[in-house]
C-alpha cells in the first residue's frame, strides 16, 4: 500500500576541515558489500578519537539539526488519527521522558547521536541505543544515520559521536566514539531514497573507553527478530531535534502493524505516534526490554514508520558488528 514516507533524515560523513572545526580523516571513496547480505563503512582512526571529542563542544552539540526531509513519493494513504496512548502526550502522542534519564532503562540506553555531513560541512542529529551483544559494543540507529549516498555510492559519516541518556548538553554516562558501521546490502543498492523503510538499519561498533564498554557502562536492549503483524503498547524513545529542540528525550506509546514495503518485506507503522527530525534510528521497546524496530520516517501528519529488527537485515548488521569482536 502506498504510504508518504518522509524520511527523518539526518545526514552525515566529513572530508577534511569543518568550518571553525577539527581535521579528522577522509574515507575511501567505495565500500564492498560482503557475502553475507551487509556493508561495511571503513574504520576509523583510533587518532581522531581526541579530535572528536574536542570537534563536539557544547555549542555544536545544541546546534545540530535534522536535515530537511524528502520530497514524497508516493502517494499518502488517507488515515485517520487514533487515540494519543502516551500518559501526557502531546497531540502527536510525544511525552518528555522523566528525569533522570539514567534511573529508567529505557531511557538510560537511548541516546542522542551527533554526525557531519561532508557535502556541506554542517553538524546533524540522531536517536539511537545500546544493544547487547557478544562484544558488548553495538549502538542500533537507523541506516540513513549513518550512510548518505545514492545507489552504490559509498558516502559515511564521520566526527559520529553517541552519548547515553543525554540530557540537554549533560553527558552522564559520557561520550563514545563509533569505530564503523554496518549496513544492509539492500539499503546499500537502493540509497537513501527517502521512501523504503523496512532496511533501514544499522549497527554502530563503539570504540572502548579504555578497558570499559558501553553496553557494561549503559546496559544493553535485547531485540526480537522477525517480529510482524500487529504489535501493541510499545514504547519508542527519541531526541526530535525538529518542533521540540532536540535536548529533551522525549517518548510516545503506539501499537503497530504490518505495511508492505518496496523490498517485498514489511514494516511497521503506527499512527499513535508521530516521529519528527532528529527522532531517526530511536528504539521501539517492548514491554521486555528488547528491541522490535528503529524510527526511520514519518509524514508529520498522524504516521510513523519504523524498520523492523527483521532476520534479513538487523540480524545479519548486528552479527557483522559481533563478528568483528564488537
Amino acid at each position: 500500500m502506498g504510504i508518504r514516507a518522509l524520511r527523518l533524515k539526518t545526514l552525515l560523513a566529513v572530508v577534511g576541515l569543518v568550518a571553525g572545526g577539527a581535521l579528522v580523516g577522509s574515507a575511501p571513496v567505495a565500500s564492498a558489500a560482503s557475502a553475507d547480505g551487509v556493508v561495511q563503512s571503513p574504520r576509523f582512526d583510533r587518532s581522531t578519537q581526541g579530535q572528536k571529542e574536542e570537534f563536539w563542544t557544547p555549542e555544536r552539540l545544541r546546534s545540530a539539526r535534522p536535515v530537511a526531509q524528502d520530497t514524497p513519493k508516493v502517494a499518502a494513504r488517507t488515515e485517520s488519527a487514533s487515540p494519543v496512548l502516551t500518559p501526557g502526550g502531546d497531540q502527536f502522542g510525544n511525552a518528555q521522558v522523566a528525569r533522570p534519564y539514567t534511573a529508567d532503562f529505557k531511557s538510560r540506553v537511548t541516546g542522542k547521536v551527533f554526525f557531519v555531513d561532508p557535502r556541506d560541512g554542517l553538524t546533524y542529529v540522531c536517536s539511537g541505543s545500546v544493544i547487547n551483544s557478544t562484544g558488548k559494543s553495538v549502538v542500533a540507529t537507523a541506516a540513513h544515520c549513518v550512510f548518505q549516498g545514492a545507489a552504490g555510492q559509498a558516502v559515511w559519516s564521520q566526527n559520529f559521536i553517541f552519548i547515553p541518556s543525554y540530557d540537554n548538553n549533560s553527558r552522564p554516562l559520557g561520550t563514545w566514539n563509533a569505530a564503523t558501521f554496518w549496513i544492509p546490502t539492500t539499503y546499500f543498492n537502493h540509497g537513501n531514497d527517502g521512501v523504503t523503510h523496512e532496511d533501514d538499519v544499522a549497527s554502530v561498533a563503539i570504540a572502548a573507553q579504555g578497558a570499559s564498554k558501553i553496553t557494561n557502562v549503559v546496559g544493553g536492549l535485547g531485540w526480537v527478530p522477525n517480529n510482524s503483524g500487529a504489535i501493541n503498547g510499545w514504547d519508542t524513545h527519541g531526541y526530535p531535534q525538529e518542533l521540540y529542540g532536540g535536548q529533551n528525550q522525549l517518548h510516545c506509546i503506539g501499537n503497530g502493524r504490518d505495511v508492505g514495503g518496496f523490498n517485498g518485506d514489511t514494516y511497521l507503522f503506527t499512527n499513535n505516534c508521530v516521529a519528527f527530525g532528529g527522532w531517526s534510528g530511536g528504539p521501539v521497546i517492548n514491554s521486555s526490554n528488547q528491541l522490535l524496530a528503529v524510527t526511520s520516517g514519518s509524514d508529520r501528519s498522524t504516521n510513523a514508520f519504523y524498520a523492523r529488527a527483521a532476520s534479513n537485515t538487523w540480524v545479519p548488521v548486528l552479527n557483522a558488528a559481533q563478528a568483528a569482536g564488537f
